[in-house]
């Protein structure tokens, strides 16, 4: 098939010798070298790996193998493209245009430097040392030219932002929405014991390396992070879930939290801000009788439903005369897996601590769960309420392994709180594309961590033609995941 002299007219010279190709009715470019062939006694025409195609409309389009050769290139300034990554941030912005409007709202002066250091956190998760050159290769640097990016600046920066505590609070405020159900829930993160806020404390794997706590609302239908409190590692979350409660001023609102937060303070509170609650109670909780536990009759239960074919016997009693009800259910299996980790303990450690198999018959509590509420309702709706906690584990993961690790060096109480609240904006980001997924049931194949992946490998190139900026090529699925998604790369902005 011939090539249009039209398409060849837009033919690369950055990579030396090339030949267009037509393919499947698009016309593609490669690189072609010449290796001595001794056999043959001549030289012998070899073909490397595609740079991208070729449109009438706009030219050559480098893929990312041709934006790998051009960032090498780069030695030589006078003739090289410039090279912006681009896809993962644009596709962030264009999920979540809101959050620009919101910034601007709340933080006019700093909002364009709270969403580029958020965005750039983000993608990249690097710490503010390594921002200025990240920066300066990202479309960010054309949206913000004017932004000061060097190490100082940028600590600078994050200092001053966390001094603006109320602005931050009045901002996650103002999306918390009156009547919606919030799920509660604390996680520690290891720091360097100099910095500020970090102790030795409690965490769940009863390590005692210094640490910072993390106290986060979410909201349960949309899964959205809205509020959060940043504690001293030695501070349990039952403690400070009044101080948290209060800063958010939440009102006629579902509170659901996490194991560790029910206490009579924490009850009192919250019936006094009208909200009603469904907190879990600690395995060896007063407020069920070992009666209950020590009949083995199923009787004893009100009934049972089935959740994901798994059978859940549930019993409901009033409490008090503050209109709580206690709920406790039995998830057979359950039981039998935590009997079946315990007896394989058993018999592992038996004659060495005094483990018997039997023992297990004392663990008579297991497989059983109960939680204190002032909602009178089916008791399976408080079980599938509770059970909405998973959709957060995400966020945690995704807060604990690639976010939170650019604290170090936060000598201040007011670096930390401006280092905090950058995550928190990535959070919305990360989130905005994580409800996107489920909306469009991407989330069945593709994580979001996937997607930011796909889109880190999509530029905007500048190859000095005079022409400006175009988009590089775009693969076939990423092209249908972000059609599907509804975000168009190459929209004029």
């Amino acid at each position: 098939m011939s090539i249009p002299e039209s398409i060849k007219v837009h033919k690369p010279t950055a990579f030396g010798a090339c030949e267009i190709r037509a393919i499947g009715g698009y016309y593609y470019v490669y690189p072609v070298t010449s290796k001595w062939d001794a056999a043959k006694g001549r030289s012998q025409k070899k073909t490397l790996k595609s740079v991208g195609k070729i449109t009438e409309a706009d030219g050559f389009i480098p893929n990312a193998n041709g934006m790998r050769r051009m960032q090498e290139m780069r030695i030589t300034p006078d003739v090289a493209p410039i090279v912006k990554n681009y896809g993962a941030y644009e596709t962030l912005m264009q999920l979540s245009p809101y959050l620009s409007d919101q910034l601007q709202k709340f933080f006019p002066d700093v909002f364009r430097e709270i969403r580029t250091l958020s965005l750039i956190r983000l993608v990249e998760g690097v710490p503010a040392k390594l921002l200025k050159p990240v920066f300066m290769d990202s479309c960010l640097s054309d949206i913000c030219p004017d932004i000061a990016t060097s190490e100082g600046s940028v600590r600078r920066f994050i200092a001053e932002l966390g001094q603006k505590q109320p602005t931050i609070e009045a901002f996650m405020r103002e999306a918390i929405m009156p009547g919606t159900s919030l799920l509660f829930d604390g996680s520690s993160f290891f720091a360097r014991l100099g910095d500020s806020l970090s102790t030795k404390g409690y965490n769940p794997d009863h390590s005692q390396d210094p640490q910072v706590r993390i106290l986060y609302i979410f909201d349960k239908d949309t899964h959205k992070p809205v509020f959060y409190k940043v504690l001293q590692g030695s501070v349990v979350d039952k403690a400070a879930f009044i101080d948290i409660l209060n800063d958010s001023g939440i009102t006629d609102c579902i509170i659901i939290a996490d194991k560790g937060f029910y206490s009579k303070p924490n009850v009192s509170a919250l019936l006094a801000a009208g909200a009603r609650y469904i907190l879990p109670l600690q395995e060896n909780t007063v407020n069920v009788e070992e009666e209950f536990y020590l009949n083995t009759d199923d009787n004893k239960f009100d009934g049972v439903f089935s959740y994901k074919s798994r059978s859940i016997f549930f019993h409901k009693k009033k409490s008090g005369v503050n209109g709580n009800w206690i709920y406790t259910f039995r998830d057979n299996i359950r039981r039998d897996t935590l009997q079946g980790r315990f007896v394989e303990k058993a018999e592992k450690q038996y004659g060495e601590e005094g483990y018997k198999p039997m023992d297990v018959l004392k663990k008579i509590r297991m497989g059983y769960f109960s939680f204190c509420s002032n909602i009178d309702t089916d008791p399976k709706e408080i079980y599938l309420a509770y059970k909405e906690r998973w959709h957060i584990e995400e966020c945690f993961d995704y807060l604990k392994n690639t976010v939170i690790p650019g604290a170090s060096y936060a000598h201040s109480d007011d670096y930390f709180r401006g280092w905090a609240f950058l995550n928190h904006i990535s959070l919305l980001y990360f989130y905005g594309l994580i409800n996107a997924l489920r909306s469009t049931n991407l989330n069945e194949k593709y994580t979001a961590v996937d997607v930011m992946k796909l889109t880190r490998n999509i530029y905007k190139v500048d190859s000095g033609d005079g022409q400006g900026f175009r988009v590089s090529a775009i693969q076939k699925k990423t092209k249908a995941i972000l059609d599907t998604l509804g975000v168009d790369l190459l929209r004029k902005n």
